[in-house]
Parts: C-alpha cells; sequence; structure tokens
C-alpha cells in the first residue's frame, strides 16, 4: 500500500516558491507556460497595485505576451484574477493547514498562524514570492 508522503514545513514553503503549474488538457507545453506567466504576473500586479489599477496591458507587458495570447487562454481580467487567486488558494492553503494542526484551540491556531506567516515573509526579506 502506498502512503502518501506529507510535506514539512520547509517543503511546503518551497513549493510555494516555485510559481504556478497549469495542466489543462489540450493545451500543449509552450501553451502552458505562456499561461503559467501571465498567471504569475497577474499575482504579483494584483499583489503590488490591487485589482481596479491592474489593467490587460499591464499584465501583458509583465507577462511579455500580447492581448491575443491572454485572451487565449482567459475571456476577461475578471477570470484570470479569479484563477491568479484560485491558484494562490490552492497553494497556500495546505500550507496554512499544516501550521494550524498543531493546535486544537481556535485563538492558538490563529496566533500560531500569525506567527509562522510572519515568520515565513521575514525569512525572505518581508517579500511576498
Amino acid at each position: 500500500m502506498m502512503r502518501e508522503k506529507k510535506l514539512t514545513l520547509v517543503g511546503m514553503a518551497a513549493r510555494i516558491d516555485q510559481g504556478v503549474s497549469y495542466s489543462g488538457a489540450g493545451v500543449n507545453r509552450r501553451g502552458r507556460a505562456t499561461r503559467e506567466k501571465i498567471i504569475n504576473a497577474t499575482k504579483r500586479l494584483l499583489r503590488d497595485q490591487g485589482y481596479s489599477r491592474t489593467t490587460i496591458d499591464d499584465i501583458c507587458k509583465a507577462a511579455g505576451v500580447k492581448r491575443g495570447n491572454l485572451y487565449f487562454h482567459f475571456t476577461s481580467k475578471h477570470d484570470l484574477a479569479c484563477q491568479a487567486v484560485e491558484d494562490s488558494g490552492n497553494r497556500y492553503l495546505p500550507f496554512f493547514q499544516t501550521l494550524m494542526e498543531e493546535e486544537a484551540d481556535p485563538l492558538a491556531k490563529i496566533e500560531l498562524l500569525i506567527d509562522r506567516i510572519v515568520g515565513y515573509f521575514a525569512a525572505r526579506g518581508g517579500k511576498a514570492t
């Protein structure tokens, strides 16, 4: 029987630092790479500028793609932002769950989570990845 390998906090942090990965059917390797560049650029821009100040042109420039390439993968800025948020959630949720599983008390879980998140970003010079 195969056991699922449980990632350590260091392993989870390393996976988070790797960036988005996409395995959409029907899209070749180059298309997946383009989609990943667009999502990663969008996440950076949303983090730095917010949704309302981020334009499609900003995203295209940051990702190094043309508008047509962006619209091949995403129907709208809203669709793209939702995909970026979903990717971040999928990437960070297991990390957060791992951080909090050590505690039973809800308040202690929140305190532990905050302490570990602050430590995570402090170890990276205060920058999000």
